[in-house]
């Protein structure tokens, strides 16, 4: 699942680059920027949870706690996108740059969850089903991008 963070970094990239085409006012790059981001974001959030989240959920002795922590972010995260793009969408530019840096922050806390708590634990859980559990996120990426 090494391919999940090499995504998390594409998708910081893509709030970076948001945040600095802010900070020149190049807000046709910011639209397009996050348009795309967001759109691959959301079909990310969306295998995790309909894949990954799921199987280890079902997985035998294991508790919900931590899949329900990162949905919570999920939530946390499609909020702010949703308000950046209301903002985009109304052309309102004031708070653009801290609401970016925002989602930025609140990112990086999530990606670093899964990636330093959250997946060593499912990987050790869910071995044994890895390829069909990979193979089933790839399945969901692909079916929404």
């Amino acid at each position: 699942m090494n391919w999940l963070n090499h995504d998390h970094g594409n998708f910081e990239l893509a709030v970076y680059k948001c945040r600095t085409a802010c900070d020149a006012s190049d807000w046709p790059l910011v639209q397009c920027t996050f348009r795309e981001f967001a759109s691959r974001y959301k079909s990310h959030m969306h295998a995790e949870e309909e894949a990954l989240f799921l199987a280890y959920d079902a997985h035998p002795g294991t508790t919900t706690d931590p899949t329900d922590s990162l949905k919570a972010d999920h939530t946390q995260i499609l909020r702010l996108m949703e308000h950046i793009s209301e903002l985009l969408d109304v052309g309102s530019y004031e708070s653009l740059a801290e609401d970016v840096s925002l989602l930025y922050r609140t990112m990086i806390k999530h990606h670093e969850k899964e990636e330093e708590i959250f997946l060593p634990m499912a990987s050790e859980a869910l071995f044994p089903n890895r390829d069909t559990i990979t193979a089933d996120l790839k399945r969901h990426i692909t079916v929404r991008d």
